[in-house]
């Protein structure tokens, strides 16, 4: 679970880098990032319902696009889009993780048994 919230606060921090990178004159990168954050922050909580656990794995292509826009914007990349090259490599990293990766596994769980000592 703790994936989920990594993800959450990095979609603040997409959300907040227009302002931050002095790009917030531009608004096709204020709107993308906005609607960038909105959607992983979506995803991300779907994928805390157990039938959909598997939601955040589309957070795979969003990082994937945020990697492709930045790197084909413009060379080289304004820090805007650097920005969007490393948080979108950061959210790869993280979007591959399960969200049960704090738990044992369930094996691990059940009741050992002792061998009958006849």
């Amino acid at each position: 679970m703790w994936g989920r919230v990594v993800e959450m606060m990095t979609a603040v921090w997409i959300a907040l880098s227009p302002f931050i990178f002095r790009a917030s004159h531009d608004p096709t990168i204020v709107w993308a990032d906005n609607l960038i954050a909105l959607s992983i922050v979506t995803f991300s909580s779907i994928s805390l319902w157990k039938p959909t656990q598997h939601a955040h794995l589309i957070i795979l292509g969003i990082a994937l696009g945020m990697i492709i826009w930045g790197r084909s914007s413009s060379t080289p990349p304004i820090p805007a889009h650097q920005n969007h090259i490393f948080v979108g490599v950061f959210l790869m990293m993280i979007a591959i993780i399960p969200n049960n990766a704090t738990r044992p596994p369930e094996n691990w769980l059940k009741p050992v048994r002792p061998k009958d000592m006849s």
